[in-house]
């Protein structure tokens, strides 16, 4: 599994490195976010250690979209499209995992895979994940709805 997330981030950062700088801030399917943005969220385990996510929970009460979208957002702010594309490489191996209880590989697997293609969705690029690859990201989300609209937009443009 960590295999197929590295080689997940490493595709994104070859992806990203071809884009145009308008195209990083078109709007992407994640609403609040444009492609830069979700660039960022994607970074966000590497760039804001897990006190520093939980401190911002306890002051937004808790509401981890808010929290997401904030911490995202500051990274964006602060990061150079380069410095997130050399995040992505430089974390490719990182095996980082949400700290929560029954959060593993599979949920980093699916962000990479889904956010990844929200943004190749926005700016137009055909994905090249491998089918299995996506079948095994949204195996490992365990909510239907989530699930359900998670491959809604995995879907939406794979060649």
């Amino acid at each position: 599994m960590w295999e197929r997330i590295a080689a997940e981030r490493r595709r994104l950062a070859d992806d990203l490195e071809q884009l145009a700088p308008e195209q990083w801030e078109a709007q992407s399917q994640c609403e609040a976010w444009t492609v830069r943005q979700v660039a960022a969220h994607l970074v966000m385990p590497f760039e804001v250690s897990n006190p520093q996510f939980f401190l911002a929970m306890i002051r937004h009460r808790f509401n981890f979209d808010k929290v997401a979208i904030l911490k995202s957002n500051e990274i964006a702010d602060r990061m150079s499209n380069a410095e997130i594309i050399q995040a992505l490489r430089d974390n490719a191996e990182n095996h980082w995992t949400p700290p929560a209880p029954g959060m593993g590989a599979e949920i980093v697997l699916g962000e990479i895979v889904v956010h990844g293609q929200d943004i190749r969705n926005a700016v137009g690029i055909e994905s090249t994940v491998p089918t299995d690859t996506v079948e095994m990201a949204l195996s490992g989300i365990k909510k239907d709805d989530v699930r359900r609209d998670y491959r809604r937009r995995v879907e939406a443009r794979r060649s």
